[in-house]
């Protein structure tokens, strides 16, 4: 009996590690960022907050769009101390571009309306608001569309990009901003939330 006992655990701890050997670790793979941004603001780096700590979350999206035969990216950017993604965020951070169809270089000078070309950069601090716009009078702010990406299974299409440009101070035009090294990637658009990664 004791000897039964003893083959049948042996079998029993053979079967175990065998199926322990096939299981391999399994790896909590990172998840792939599919979206980015970033820029400098008057030669300081600038960043959209991330929310609760958590990489794939970062206050940035971009919406694609059409307008009859024109296609629009805008994208929009918040950095806040608690987060906050609306008007009473600390910065806010907005590009449109219009027309759209192609890589290559497009200027940004149109007022800020609906459907056209602009920038605009709001600083919220201490209760007072200022309101940073591209200039519409000559061209101080350009977009450069490096790549047009498709996305998989969706009408939508990504981009890859960069922004540069001066913008000045809607109430005092004598008081300026200047972006540049403005990185963008949107591999996803039109996203629900500021999910960055692929899930």
């Amino acid at each position: 009996m004791c000897k039964n006992l003893k083959i049948k655990l042996l079998g029993l701890g053979f079967v175990i590690s065998v199926l322990g050997c096939d299981k391999k670790d399994e790896v909590k793979q990172e998840p792939i960022r599919l979206n980015s941004f970033s820029m400098n603001l008057n030669d300081q780096l600038w960043e959209p907050s991330f929310i609760d700590n958590d990489t794939c979350f970062s206050t940035f999206q971009c919406e694609y769009f059409k307008v009859d035969d024109n296609i629009f990216y805008s994208i929009k950017a918040y950095k806040d101390s608690q987060s906050r993604t609306n008007y009473t965020s600390e910065n806010i951070f907005r590009l449109q571009i219009k027309g759209v169809d192609s890589t290559g270089v497009y200027e940004v000078s149109e007022p800020f309306e609906s459907f056209n070309s602009y920038a605009y950069f709001i600083i919220n601090e201490s209760g007072n608001q200022k309101v940073y716009e591209n200039s519409v009078t000559k061209i101080t702010s350009v977009v450069t569309i490096e790549e047009i990406i498709p996305i998989d299974f969706s009408e939508l299409i990504g981009i890859r990009g960069s922004f540069s440009g001066i913008l000045y101070n809607k109430v005092n035009p004598n008081d300026s901003i200047v972006i540049d090294n403005c990185k963008f990637t949107f591999k996803r658009t039109n996203w629900y939330d500021f999910s960055q990664c692929d899930e």
